[in-house]
């Protein structure tokens, strides 16, 4: 998976429109001389819809970092929320977040808004790269440009690899905490005590289910270390964050 952070050229534009959704009414023209919105009362600045000729097919997936549905207008938007979802600096985010306009016929709604632990706000936009033309570079450019003169960052987000996404589609059905994993947590640092425990070694050692249930858990967390692009079985070593793989 790769990100790309978007260069903002020296010569800044006039700012745009900026209009947002705060709590369900949407506000055209927002006032900066006031201060930033409150990114945790936005909501999605638009309707997603789909119809018989869209592109795309709508995805209304679950959060944990909110608690809530997100709706999105794609499957690449979904992925790109698993991954923000499963990163533990991360906690708000928002699909729709914002409508940029520069003149009657310039417009760019971004396609999600994340803010992490330390309040830093990122802007997101989702696109193959293989479908990143023109029309599209010159909204990145300017949407880039008026986010940085706001103090925000923005980034393009081009997807992840196949291996990534099903993987990450994996992790994902262990997001949710269950009761038995703090005590199944606690075996297995037991287990992989030392150098050399592998998937393997979990599964002979697991009965029920809940020794595996909870490393599904712990990768998805991340206090147990995969590479989302490789492939995993049983002679796959368990690595805890911060061993050395």
């Amino acid at each position: 998976m790769s990100t790309v952070d978007v260069a903002v050229p020296e010569t800044q534009s006039s700012d745009p429109e900026w209009s947002f959704a705060v709590e369900g009414q949407v506000v055209s023209g927002w006032d900066w001389g006031a201060g930033p919105p409150d990114v945790r009362q936005l909501g999605s600045v638009r309707k997603v819809r789909s119809s018989t000729y869209s592109r795309n097919v709508p995805v209304h997936a679950f959060s944990m970092t909110i608690g809530d549905d997100l709706t999105l207008e794609s499957g690449l938007e979904h992925q790109l929320m698993m991954m923000l979802d499963r990163d533990l600096d991360v906690s708000w985010l928002v699909a729709q977040p914002f409508l940029l306009r520069w003149s009657p016929k310039k417009s760019h709604y971004p396609d999600l808004l994340s803010v992490r632990v330390d309040g830093s706000v990122t802007v997101w936009d989702a696109r193959p790269a293989e479908l990143q033309d023109i029309d599209f570079n010159w909204k990145v450019e300017k949407t880039a440009e008026a986010c940085t003169t706001r103090g925000w960052r923005h980034r393009v987000f081009p997807g992840l690899s196949g291996a990534e996404e099903v993987n990450l589609r994996w992790l994902s059905m262990a997001r949710r905490q269950q009761p038995w994993m703090p005590a199944a947590t606690a075996r297995l640092r037991e287990i992989t005590h030392g150098a050399g425990a592998t998937f393997g070694d979990i599964a002979s050692a697991d009965e029920g289910g809940y020794l595996l249930s909870t490393l599904w858990h712990l990768a998805w967390r991340g206090d147990v270390q995969l590479d989302l692009a490789g492939r995993w079985g049983e002679g796959t070593r368990v690595v805890w964050a911060g061993e050395r793989s």
